[in-house]
This record gives C-alpha cells, sequence and structure tokens, in this order.
C-alpha cells in the first residue's frame, strides 16, 4: 500500500493515532499468517537345500533383466529373505552333433537336436548369456522372417529360437530348435542363463581347486527384512541384532532396506514441499507488510517535519504551546511507527530464514529419493550373480554383476604367450546354511569341431593345445580384492571365465561375450 493510496483511503492517517492503528493491523496479520504457517505437520523357482547332486551339474543364472520399466520397479514384491537364488542353468550346444543341452544343479535336464548356422554363416563359438527375450520376435536382419520362442545371445543377430531342423546346419547363425523344445527353453531359460557354444561335444564336471573363492558370511539384521521407519510416538527403537549370513541373504537384506528406505525418502517429500511452500508464501506477506510499514514510517516522519516546521512561524506562546503538543504527538507517531517497522522487520527477517531453510530441506528430501533411488537400483543388481572373466589377450581380469561392470584391473598369468584356453566354472549348488558352493567347470575347445557341416560331410578336427582346467587356474592369481569382492558376492549362479579371447560384445545390459571363433 503506497503513501497516496493510504491516504486516499484515510484522510485523517496524517494523524498518530491512525498511524498506530494501521501499523497494529498489519502486524496483527503478520501475526496471525505466522501462527497458521506454524500450525502444519510431515524378490520362480526357489530350492530346497540340496542333499547332493550328480558330479555333472552345472548352474548359472543371471535373474531378471536389470532394465526394467519404472511400473515393474515398482510391482516388485517384498524381498522373501528366507528363499535360496534361482537355480542356475546352462545351455551347451555342439555343434558337431547338432544339439543342445541343458544343465542344471542334478546334471542333465533336457537334450534336443537343432540347426546352426551353414557354411559362410557359421554359428559363433564361445561363451554367452541370454541378453533378451521375446515370444513373437521378427527378424530385423531377414525381411522380418518370424523366430518364434526367441532368446538373443549376441546384439548383432545370434540368437536361439523355434525353427525348422533339417538335420544339418541350415540357419543364417542362429540356433533354430523344434517347436516342443523352444516351448521348453522359454520356460527354463531367464535373462542372464549361460549359453556355451562348442565345436563338439562337452559337458560340464565336478571342480574343486584352491583358487576358487568360497562364500564369507556377512552380518545382517535378525529380522533380515524390510526397514521399520520410526514414528514420532516411538519410545525407544528396538534393537535388530545382527547374525551371520550367506551373501545371498545379506545381499537380500540390503534390497529390503533399500527399498524401504526409497519408500520412506518418497514419503517425506510432500511434508517437506509443503512446508516450504508455505514458508514462502508467509515470507512474500511479511515482505509486502514491512514494504506498506516503510511507507507508514515515512508519512509518519514527513507529519513531523510539517509540524516541526511550524515553530518557525509561531508568534505567541500558546501557538508555540500548541505547536509543541503537535510536534510531541508527530514524534510519539514516528517512534511507534519506527517501532513497529522494526518489529515487523525482525518478523520478516526470522520467517524469510525459516523460509530458506524449508526450501533447503525440500530440495534435501527429494535429493534424498535420487539417493535411494541409486542405492535401489544398485541393490537390485546386486542381488543377481557376479561374473568374473580373465583374458589372457589383455591380460586384465573383468567383474560384472547385473549386467553392470564392477570393475577390471591386470592380472598375472604364468607364461602369458602359451595358450590357457577357454574355461568356465560355475557355482553350482550351495551348502545348506549357505556357508560354501560346489563349483563345475567346462571346457570349451576352440577347434575340432565341424563349421557349416551338411549331413555326411567329414569332420575336421585339430589337436587341443590349451591348458587343462585345473592348469588354467594354476597359471593365475586373481588379485585379492578380487577374491575378497566374490567371497562377499558369492551363490549359485557365480561364475568364473578364463580365456585367450578377449571381450565381445560386452557393454550395457550384456553379462561377458567371449567369441572363440
Amino acid at each position: 500500500m503506497g503513501r497516496r493510496a493510504l491516504r486516499d483511503a484515510c484522510p485523517d492517517c496524517r494523524t498518530p493515532v491512525a498511524i498506530a492503528v494501521s501499523l497494529g493491523a498489519i502486524l496483527a496479520f503478520g501475526l496471525l499468517d505466522t501462527a497458521f504457517a506454524q500450525s502444519a505437520d510431515f524378490r520362480a523357482r526357489a530350492r530346497a537345500p540340496s542333499q547332493g547332486g550328480s558330479a555333472r551339474a552345472v548352474v548359472l543364472t543371471r535373474g531378471e533383466r536389470v532394465s526394467r520399466t519404472d511400473e515393474q520397479r515398482s510391482q516388485r514384491p517384498v524381498v522373501d529373505t528366507s528363499k535360496r537364488p534361482h537355480d542356475p542353468l546352462v545351455a551347451i550346444v555342439s555343434i558337431a552333433s547338432q544339439s543342445i543341452e541343458v544343465f542344471g544343479p542334478d546334471g542333465s535336464i533336457h537334450r534336443s537336436r537343432v540347426s546352426t548356422g551353414q557354411r559362410g554363416f557359421e554359428t559363433p563359438t564361445g561363451v554367452f548369456s541370454v541378453l533378451q527375450r521375446n515370444r513373437y520376435h521378427r527378424s530385423n536382419i531377414y525381411s522380418g522372417a518370424p523366430m518364434p520362442y526367441m532368446q538373443r545371445l549376441t546384439w548383432s543377430g545370434i540368437a536361439l529360437h523355434e525353427g525348422h531342423l533339417p538335420g544339418f546346419p541350415a540357419s543364417h547363425g542362429c540356433i533354430r530348435m523344434s517347436g516342443s523344445f523352444a516351448q521348453t527353453m522359454w520356460a527354463l531359460g531367464r535373462i542372464g542363463m549361460r549359453v556355451i557354444v562348442s565345436p563338439r561335444d562337452v559337458h560340464p564336471v565336478a571342480f574343486n581347486h584352491a583358487a576358487l573363492p568360497q562364500p564369507r558370511l556377512g552380518a545382517v539384521g535378525a529380522s533380515a527384512g524390510p526397514v521399520r521407519v520410526a514414528s514420532n510416538t516411538d519410545t525407544a527403537a528396538p534393537a535388530d541384532p545382527m547374525v551371520a549370513a550367506s551373501p545371498y541373504l545379506a545381499a537380500q537384506a540390503r534390497l529390503a532396506k533399500a527399498t524401504a528406505d526409497k519408500a520412506a525418502a518418497e514419503k517425506a517429500v510432500k511434508p517437506a514441499h509443503d512446508i516450504a511452500a508455505e514458508k514462502s508464501a508467509e515470507s512474500r506477506q511479511l515482505a509486502e507488510a514491512l514494504k506498506a510499514s516503510q511507507a507508514i514510517l515515512a508519512d509518519a516522519e514527513e507529519h513531523l517535519e510539517h509540524e516541526s516546521f511550524g515553530m518557525s512561524t509561531v508568534q505567541t506562546e500558546a501557538a508555540e504551546a500548541e505547536i509543541l503538543a503537535r510536534i510531541r504527538r508527530a514524534e510519539a507517531g514516528v517512534k511507534a511507527a519506527r517501532d513497529a517497522h522494526e518489529q515487523l522487520r525482525i518478523n520478516e527477517r526470522k520467517v524469510s530464514d525459516e523460509a530458506f531453510a524449508a526450501a533447503a530441506a525440500a530440495r534435501e528430501a527429494r535429493q534424498a529419493v535420487e539417493t535411494a533411488a541409486d542405492e535401489l537400483r544398485l541393490a537390485r543388481r546386486a542381488v543377481e550373480p557376479i561374473s568374473v572373466f580373465v583374458s589372457r589377450k589383455t591380460g586384465r581380469i573383468h567383474v560384472r554383476q547385473g549386467f553392470g561392470p564392477l570393475g577390471d584391473e591386470p592380472v598375472t598369468i604364468v607364461d602369458p604367450d602359451r595358450p590357457i584356453g577357454t574355461h568356465v566354472f560355475t557355482a553350482i549348488d550351495q551348502t545348506g546354511d549357505g556357508s560354501g558352493v560346489r563349483w563345475v567347470a567346462v571346457s570349451v575347445p576352440t577347434s575340432g569341431g565341424e563349421t557349416g557341416k551338411r549331413k555326411g560331410e567329414r569332420t575336421s578336427q585339430e589337436p587341443a593345445e590349451a591348458s587343462s582346467a585345473a592348469e588354467a587356474l594354476g597359471r593365475i592369481t586373481l588379485p585379492r580384492e578380487i577374491t575378497d569382492l566374490m567371497a562377499e558376492r558369492l551363490w549359485p549362479g557365480a561364475s568364473l571365465i578364463v580365456s585367450d579371447y578377449g571381450l565381445g560384445e560386452t557393454g550395457q545390459e550384456t553379462d561377458f561375450v567371449i567369441v572363440t571363433r
């Protein structure tokens, strides 16, 4: 409210009484608004513990894909931390026998015929995993050709899918399966399932070696469930005793806590935002009142100046006494206006500071949601099996989990110029209490198979030159940091791959892809 508007609304605003009444109304409005603002409140399958198993068992899974829509993420059930990880599966495709065999913790599960790539379109051999699944897929390379029950192995176009089986390699590189087996594989498979394509028949064998780590038990809360957020009415937060837990259970507990923490962080955003909005509005109102108060004070001072000027024209004692009385009243009005303005300025500064703090708290609440969301993404990835790859070609060791990289560093290999072969070591099963795992190994030959062979053609065989699985491990010195990391995240499905080759199409949203031809 400006001076002219104030005068137009109240012709007597020059009087000290009118000034005091106007300031009182402004202060009362600010105090009432302050009181009002201060009154606002703020994890398909799970196996029973194994009692033993075949020496030719294999385990490997990567669980569901890391990339999910926000809706899928929001529909994830609360994790049951008493469950074990999914039984790992591995499919081994033999180009020599044109067959596929699937292994689980108790050995071979299914075997069937396939048709791999014909001459000129050979199916690459090596170590792969399922990257994508599509029940009704059509090729984006070969004129939209149907590829039912597609389970992708490379982003460049190699996949398992239903197709015609003529009894010899006939595809353009994919692995064709019969209709019934394609459906079986669809039911068995899942994102991350290990698929090994070998030039000839190979099988997983029970394996033990001092270089292979064992799980390291960690400490989690005895409840191992979602964390309850304490409320203002809690008199004391009950202590959750810590107990030893397997790495998988610890990862599940972390996921449960991250899920609860994100929910709590999201819940705190609206109250913090509401308080910030209320304090901001209150601060604006007081700033406007302070501006009006400044105008009133200026009017009072102008009035005092006007009254004081009258002393220069006084001629009688009576007139002098009257002017002195008017000057005293004007001085009282100035003092009242100045005192009220100063109190209003103090209130405005206080509420402005509160509004700034509330805005900062709202920003922190939103940042807490982002931090909790990042932790939840990491926790979801952390319940997937860990994969470690040692490449003789690059002399480095790489670690991935949940299709995401955890790091890589140099590795020491004895006689680095001599072939070491390609060997896949998989944690097959765990003991009942999760304190140990059984390992199996698959050594993938890099020669001696058939390349685009039609029925009746001869097989070209070449002698293997590489180390055995045990010799290969004996030639490698794993960094202490890597063995510790594996021990902390080791459960069925974890794998260690050793190869003469380097990384293939290994990027975002993939496990290790090692092409041996």
